[in-house]
C-alpha cells in the first residue's frame, strides 16, 4: 500500500505522547509524507486556510474545542479534506457519530498501530476522492434539470416550479406579478441562411443581453427554441411593458457580429387571482401572438 498520495499530513493533537506515537509509528511504516502538529482546532483550521494537507487527524478533545463539535467546526472550515478523528474513548460511539457528520473514519488511541494507521489514510483519501467526484456528478445532474445547456439561464421545467412558487406568493399576499413572453422574429431564416451555429450564438446573446438588465429577482429562462420567459414579481402590467419595451429595443439595436440584427416580439400579462400556471402563460402566449400578428418586432399586453 504506497503511501506516495500522501504530502502533507495535519495532526490537531494537545497531548504530546499522542503526537510523538503518531510520528513514530509513521516512520516506522515509512512514510515519507510532512506531519505538521498544532494543539488546538483555531490553529489547525488556520493553517488549512492557507495550506493544503492530504489528510487530518483530528483529537476530538482539545483546549479550545471538545465533542463532535469539533468535527462539525472543522468540516465547515474545510469540505474536501478527508478527515479522521481520535477518540479515547473505547466503546467507539463519537466516533461512530462522527462518521455521521462527514469523518472519513474513526480511530480508537489505546488500539492504533502503525498499519492501521496506514490504511485508514489510505482508504480516508481514496473515499473521500469518490464522495467528491459523487457530489460533483449529482451538481452537475442537478445543474443540467434545470439549467438549459446552450444558453446558461434556467431551462422550461425549472422555471415553471419558480412561477408556480411565486403564483402561491401572489395569491397569499395579494402581490403584483407580472410575465412577459418574447419570441424572436423570423428565426428560422437566421438558422437556414447563416447556420445553426449563428443561430445559437444569437440566442446565447440574447440570453446574456436579457440577463443583464432584468432585475436580481426577475426570472428568465428559455421557455422553448426561440422562446423565452422573463417573470417580474412585484411589478405591473404597465411596469412589466416598460421592460417589455426596453428589452425589445435593445434586442433591435444590438449587432450580433457582421452587422446581423434580430428583433423580437413580446406579450405582457398580469397575474388574475383565479389564474392557474396554465391560463398565466396562455394569456401570455396570446398576447405574444398579437404582437406577431400586427407586424412582430413589438410590445402587445392582454
Amino acid at each position: 500500500m504506497s503511501d506516495k498520495f500522501l504530502h502533507t499530513i495535519l495532526l490537531i493533537e494537545d497531548d504530546p505522547g499522542d503526537v510523538l506515537l503518531l510520528q513514530e509509528m509513521l516512520e516506522l511504516q515509512g512514510c515519507k509524507a510532512r506531519l505538521v502538529t498544532v494543539e488546538r482546532l483555531s490553529e489547525g483550521i488556520s493553517y488549512l486556510q492557507q495550506n493544503h494537507c492530504d489528510v487530518i487527524f483530528l483529537d476530538m478533545n482539545l483546549p479550545d474545542s471538545s465533542g463532535l463539535p469539533t468535527v462539525t467546526r472543522l468540516l465547515e472550515a474545510v469540505s474536501t479534506t478527508p478527515i479522521i478523528v481520535l477518540t479515547g474513548l473505547s466503546d467507539g460511539s463519537f466516533g461512530t457519530e462522527a462518521v455521521k457528520l462527514g469523518a472519513q473514519d474513526y480511530l480508537l488511541k489505546g488500539d492504533i498501530d502503525g498499519r492501521m494507521l496506514k490504511r485508514a489514510m489510505f482508504y480516508a483519501v481514496e473515499r473521500k476522492k469518490l464522495e467528491v467526484a459523487l457530489k460533483q456528478t449529482r451538481d452537475l445532474f442537478e445543474r443540467e434539470a434545470r439549467i438549459d445547456y446552450l444558453t446558461g439561464i434556467y431551462n422550461r421545467m425549472m422555471f415553471n416550479e419558480l412561477l408556480e412558487a411565486e403564483l402561491q406568493r401572489a395569491r397569499r399576499y395579494t402581490t403584483d406579478l407580472s410575465l412577459i413572453m418574447f419570441d424572436l422574429d423570423h428565426f428560422k431564416k437566421i438558422n437556414d441562411s447563416c447556420g445553426h451555429t449563428i443561430g445559437d450564438h444569437v440566442l446565447k446573446e440574447v440570453a446574456q443581453l436579457v440577463s443583464d438588465n432584468i432585475r436580481a429577482h426577475d426570472v428568465f429562462a428559455r421557455w422553448g427554441g426561440e422562446e423565452f420567459m422573463v417573470l417580474s414579481p412585484k411589478n405591473m402590467q404597465s411596469q412589466a411593458a416598460v421592460l417589455a419595451e426596453k428589452l425589445r429595443s435593445l434586442c433591435a439595436a444590438h449587432d450580433f457580429g457582421n452587422g446581423l440584427h434580430v428583433t423580437a416580439s413580446f406579450g405582457v400579462t398580469q397575474y388574475k387571482s383565479d389564474d392557474t400556471l396554465e391560463s398565466f402563460t396562455a394569456r401570455t402566449d396570446e398576447a405574444l401572438y398579437l404582437a406577431k400578428e400586427n407586424g412582430r418586432n413589438r410590445v402587445e399586453s392582454h
